[in-house]
Order: structure tokens, then sequence, then C-alpha cells
């Protein structure tokens, strides 16, 4: 394997890609079994506990004479939808909400018995309201789409059937309301007008035989005619004039706020005329909406603010009415004088005359004219038409529409497969662990000579590779074995083959110090197999234990109290006897620590450390030197200066990936000799983008 090459510092790469994730899906196959069927379970029991719902539809028209929008005529040409004095515009937005409002399914709830007294129906129609939908194609379509869900198709059908009878009928009883106003006022018009017609009546009589007059015809005809064409605009005028002063009586009286205004009352005015008729209809949305809630309701509140406004409006507009009609009426009371003082030859007696027959002519149009709209608004309220029409009666399919049972197990499939891989994707990018060898090469262009499987009954970030027999007990750390080819086992060989690659021709650069980022990374375990697995081989191994601190290696091989601490210290001078020889590795020498000393750092870095190593080089193939954590620690950089190559030992699930980049600087700056990495105890299982053919011959070794 080449050396390595540090020419350019690769981008961190933590996302986890698709063929990774494709890999930890196939491994955790399980998981979405499992997850398949919770969710269709879960999908079956949803489906078993929901009732089946069906939905309703019906169409009704608004028809447009109610609108204003058409004229029909009857046979005899006269305009039907002007005949009657009061005329109940509809606006198709209004009806909608009308349909889905408290007040109708109230009613309809009443009339389906589903409660006992007012609140039982209230509450009933509040659940009517939630199933049932009013909507119309676009602004200028007069249909309206009635749609009503209900686990009971018959009643549903039965909903809609009533719902529309519900509001024709409370339409119309809103129509005949306003006839019924209007009707009073006129009758109350009519009592004053034939009181007024009897005193004028009267005084032309008494008049006439006080100063027996019998005719006026010798009065000159230019003169009546102008006086004439006078009196007939005066008479208008008057008309108009005595129908805005009524309104803006009403208007002014304070216990009259909740009676409706007459409308098309010939005032003159069309502006006016359209004022009032909108203050009516919203004078009775504010009657139908106090019935279902309470006057301090904020909508309430609201409408009767614009229904106030409204009525200054109207008060305002009547009132520069009657102004405008006033200096219309100078202006011709002035023309008709002129001609009354023309007429030199009537006498006095005959202008009296002449006046009052004029008021008797305007009490008496005025009088007429209110007959006729009386007569109109009788025929207003026999007319009993509704102002909507059935397009579509109730229908639907016999099919439920909800739950919709072929999404449902579409989507409790989908959730099955989903939600492992949604899992194992969160899982993998939380981990900011080194996982694999790929972890490395994404993050740095630092050499991995190797990855050493997890071997152990159990792992932690404070625990040491283990081997246990089947009854559990602990024994040596050494996991190599003759002829063995478990995971493990191959694992160290493919590391000794990378590490001959590695190696010069003449073998003279041939001492390795092992370290890592901090402890339990599994350092003491990696240099005793990978001793023990060079030594397999046939060559001269020596193993130093350089933790001087904790002597990790000397105790898990039991090896003897002395050792190089006491042949640097100068208490031992003779270095063979030192060395501790395996009888299963007779290559394999071993120097352990002996006496822990209280100045490690000092004996590492004295002239006896470099005289021994520049010794065991000579004699051994291999020296493999098991040093202390690099962290926080200078023992590691001591032994760097006599090394040839650094094993860094990276734990997989312990190791910070960020720690990658930094070790990279470290080599990078001359830190290291010839740094590679040996990756520890990875996980097969969760291997991203591992070979499949490893793990199932390996794998299932013993």
């Amino acid at each position: 394997m080449s050396e390595n090459v540090h020419t350019k510092r690769k981008p961190a790469e933590d996302f986890l890609s698709v063929k990774d994730l494709w890999h930890l899906c196939k491994r955790n196959w399980n998981w979405f079994v499992i997850s398949l069927i919770v969710c269709i379970a879960g999908a079956a029991f949803y489906l078993y506990r929901t009732p089946n719902l069906f939905t309703r539809e019906a169409a009704i028209l608004v028809k447009e004479e109610t609108l204003g929008k058409t004229k029909s005529r009857n046979t005899s040409g006269e305009d039907f939808s002007e005949m009657a004095l009061v005329q109940q515009q509809t606006n198709v937005s209004n009806v909608v909400r009308q349909l889905s409002s408290l007040r109708v399914l109230s009613e309809v709830a009443r009339r389906m018995k589903m409660g006992q007294n007012e609140r039982d129906c209230l509450h009933a129609a509040m659940g009517l309201q939630r199933r049932f939908k009013a909507s119309i194609d676009n602004e200028k379509s007069t249909v309206i789409n009635l749609q009503f869900v209900d686990n009971s198709p018959e009643r549903a059908e039965e909903v809609l059937e009533t719902l529309i009878r519900v509001y024709n009928e409370q339409w119309l009883e809103e129509r005949n309301k306003v006839a019924a106003s209007t009707s009073r006022f006129i009758d109350d018009r009519l009592s004053v007008m034939e009181k007024d017609l009897g005193v004028v009546d009267d005084s032309i009589s008494s008049f006439k035989a006080r100063h027996r007059i019998t005719d006026l015809a010798h009065v000159s005809d230019v003169y009546l005619q102008q006086q004439s064409s006078s009196d007939a605009e005066i008479l208008r005028l008057s008309n108009q004039k005595g129908m805005a002063e009524y309104v803006l009586q009403i208007l002014r009286d304070k216990s009259a706020r909740d009676q409706l205004l007459p409308t098309n009352s010939g005032l003159g005015n069309m502006q006016i005329e359209r004022q009032i008729a909108d203050y009516n209809d919203m004078l009775l949305q504010l009657k139908n909406n106090r019935a279902g809630t309470s006057t301090q309701n904020p909508r309430i509140l609201r409408q009767e603010q614009q229904l106030e406004e409204m009525r200054q409006n109207i008060l305002t507009s009547v009132s520069g009415q009657i102004k405008t009609i006033d200096i219309q009426l100078q202006k011709f009371y002035d023309f008709s004088g002129e001609a009354s003082s023309k007429i030199a030859s009537n006498p006095e007696q005959a202008k009296h005359l002449v006046s009052v027959e004029r008021e008797q002519k305007v009490k008496e149009s005025l009088y007429l004219y209110l007959l006729q709209k009386k007569e109109e608004n009788e025929i207003s309220m026999t007319y009993t038409s509704f102002n909507t029409e059935v397009v579509d009666m109730p229908h639907g399919s016999d099919l439920p529409t909800s739950p919709n049972r072929m999404a449902i197990w579409a989507a409790a499939c989908l959730a099955g497969l989903f939600l492992p891989a949604f899992v194992i994707f969160v899982r993998e990018n939380l981990n900011t662990t080194v996982r694999s060898k790929q972890d490395i090469t994404r993050l740095s262009n630092l050499s991995v000579v190797g990855e050493i499987p997890f071997f152990g009954e159990k792992r932690s970030r404070f625990s040491f590779f283990r081997k246990r027999t089947k009854g559990g007990s602990h024994h040596t750390p050494i996991v190599i074995e003759f002829g063995k080819q478990n995971w493990v086992n191959e694992a160290f060989r493919l590391i000794r083959t990378n590490l001959e690659f590695m190696a010069n021709a003449d073998n003279s650069h041939n001492v390795y110090i092992v370290s890592s980022f901090y402890a339990s990374s599994g350092k003491t375990f990696v240099s005793i197999n990978l001793a023990v697995v060079m030594a397999l081989k046939g060559w001269r191994v020596l193993l130093i234990d350089g933790d001087l601190r904790r002597a990790s290696a000397s105790r898990s091989l039991h090896c003897p109290c002395v050792g190089i601490a006491d042949y640097l210290g100068g208490k031992e001078v003779d270095l063979e006897s030192l060395k501790v020889v395996k009888k299963d590795y007779p290559t394999l020498h071993i120097l352990p620590v002996g006496t822990i000393p209280p100045n490690p750092t000092e004996l590492l870095s004295s002239e006896g450390m470099k005289e021994l190593i520049d010794r065991v080089r000579r004699e051994y193939d291999y020296v493999i030197v098991d040093c202390p954590p690099s962290d926080n620690l200078a023992d590691s950089n001591l032994m760097e200066r006599y090394a040839d190559r650094t094993l860094y030992i990276v734990r997989a699930g312990v190791a910070e990936r960020s720690r990658i980049p930094e070790l990279e600087a470290e080599v990078e700056s001359g830190r290291y000799k010839h740094l590679s990495i040996i990756l520890n105890a990875v996980d097969l299982r969760r291997l991203h983008a591992y070979k499949d053919y490893y793990y199932y011959y390996y794998g299932r070794q013993d």
C-alpha cells in the first residue's frame, strides 16, 4: 500500500448517502417487517372502528326575479316584478350562508326530532353544520350545490330535503313580514287621508253655499291651463314630500328602530329606494341572528352599528330630498300665484275656491295612490312562490365516501416502509462518531490499513475488547489463533499484509508505535494481537508496553513486575532477562513496564530509551510499541522521535468524526511519521456500503 499523500484537504461529508442508507435498510430488514405488521394492524383497527360515511348531494336554483335581474310579464302586459309595493331581493352568497345557519339547521333538527328541547336541537344543528356544505360554482352562478355527509344515506337525503323546505318557508315568512308591515303603514295613511278629504270637501261645500258659487268656467282658459300645469307639478311634488316626511318621521322615532321602512313608496329617488331596501334586508338579517345568539355577540354589535350608519345615511338622503322638493314647490307656487293674479275678472272668492279645490285634488290623488298600493301589497301577500327551485333532488352513490379504504391501506404500507427508513436515516445523521472506513476517506486523505470488526459480548465507550468463553469467564486478550478464520483473525491478517507492503525492502524502518485519541479505543488490544499475528508468520516480533502510566498490556498479559521502567531507571541492566516469551508464540517477545515510575516522561525522553530502540530495531523484524493516548499526554510525542511509523487506532462508534480532519492537520504539520489508521470495533451489521460477501463468508464463522 502506498504512503500517505497529503495534497488537498477533503470537505466534510457527514450526510448519509442513498447507497449507505440502502445497505443499512437491508441489514435491518426485520424493522421493516415489524413496522409493516404494526401499521397494517393499525389500519385494520382504524377501519374496524370507523363507521362508513355516505355523501348525498342536491342543487337548487335561486330565481332571477328575486335577484332583480329579469322581469317576467303577465298576460295583461303589466310588469309583474314591480306589481307589489314590497320587493324582497335576494343575494346568492347570503342564501349560501343562510342555508348553513344554525337558525335553519335548528329547525331541521326539530322537525327530524333530533332533540327534546331547544338546547338539544341547537347542539344537533351544530353537528349538522359540520357535515353540511353549500357552495356555488362561480360568482355569476345562481345554482347552489348542497352536500351532506352521514353514516346513513337515507337520513342524509332527508336532511337535504328538510333543509330546502325549511329555508323556503322561512324566506316566505320573512317576505310576508315585510308585506304586513307595509300594509299597516298604508292603512294608517289611508285613515289620515280620509279625514283630510272630509275636511276639504266640507270646506268647499260651505264656501260655495256661503258665497253662492256654482261654476268657474268663465275663467280664462289660457291662465287656467298654465295654472293647471303648475298644479300638476305641485301635486306630484307634494306626494313625494308627504311620503318623504313620513319616512323621516319613522327614522326619527326611537321606538320604531325595529320597524321596517316602506319600499317603492314613490319618493322619486332611486338611490333612496335602494338604501331603504338594503336597510330592510340588514334589519331582517339582524333579527334572524338575534334569535340564535346573545345581543353582546361581536357580530350582532357590528351589524347594529352598520344598521345605525345606514339609518343615518337614509335620514340624510331623505332630508336632502325634502329640501329639494321644497325648492321645486316654491318655484311652482310662485308660477301658480302669477297665473292667479292675472285673472283680473275673478273675484277673491274664486281664488279661494281654486286654492281649496287644489288641496282637495292633492289629497285625493294621494288617497288613490295609497289604495292602489294597498291592492298591490295584498296581491304580493297572496303570491306564495318561493325564491328557490330544486334543480337536482338529493342523490348519491351507494358506496361509502369515507373512510377511503384503498388510500388507508396504501398509506399504512407506505408508513410501514417509510418509518424504519426515516428512523435509520435520522439516527445515522445524528451519529457524529466514525462509523466505517468510508467516513475517514470522505473527511481526509489519511490511509486506512485495516478494519477490525467488533469482538465481544458488550460494546461500550469505556470497555476494551474482551474474549469470553461460553461460560463467560475472562481470559487472555489474545484473539489470534493459528488456523482460525473468523472475522477478527482475517482482519488482523489483512492488516499484516498491508503493513508488509508498506515496509521497505531492507526492513530497517520496523519500529511502529500504536496510539489513539483517548483511552478505550482498543490500542492495547490491537497492539497485542497485531504482534501475535506477525509472530504467527515466523517473524521476530517485540511488543513493548510503552504506557508507563497504566501498563495496560503488561497487566493484560500477566507479565512480571520488572521491565522497561526498571531498565531505564537503572535498577536492571540486563535487558534480555526482562523480556517475556509466551510458549505458544516463540518468536514473540514482550517487554513489560515493570514498576510504575513516578517520572514516565523523563524516562521516555532519556538517552537510554533511544539506545534501547536502536538496539531492538536491529534484533527484531518488527517492534510494536503500545503508547498512551495522544490527548493531554506527551508520551506518544516522545516515542514518535524513535518510531518509523505510527499506527493510530480509531474506535468506530466512539471517536468523533470531527477529530479526523484535526488528525490530518497534525500529520501535515509533521507531528506523526507515516501515520496510518486502524479502524477498530466496526459493526458489520451497520457497516456503510460494506461488501455483502465479506459478511456472508466471515460473519458465520465460529
